[in-house]
């Protein structure tokens, strides 16, 4: 999983090959303000996706 925070949407500075089958999670706000509500909500999104792997 990829977290981005601050509302960018782009995956500058990631090699196309270290996210391949990435999930992206994008909160609007700033590192600073990231702290464990941001990453529990970030993972229970995760949990409940249906994973293919590109199948």
């Amino acid at each position: 999983m990829v977290l981005r925070w601050g509302g960018m949407r782009r995956l500058s500075g990631f090699l196309p090959l270290q996210t391949v089958y990435s999930d992206s999670y994008i909160i609007d706000d700033l590192w600073s303000d990231f702290d464990e509500k941001h990453l529990d909500a970030a993972l229970d999104r995760y949990s409940r996706r249906y994973i293919t792997l590109g199948g």
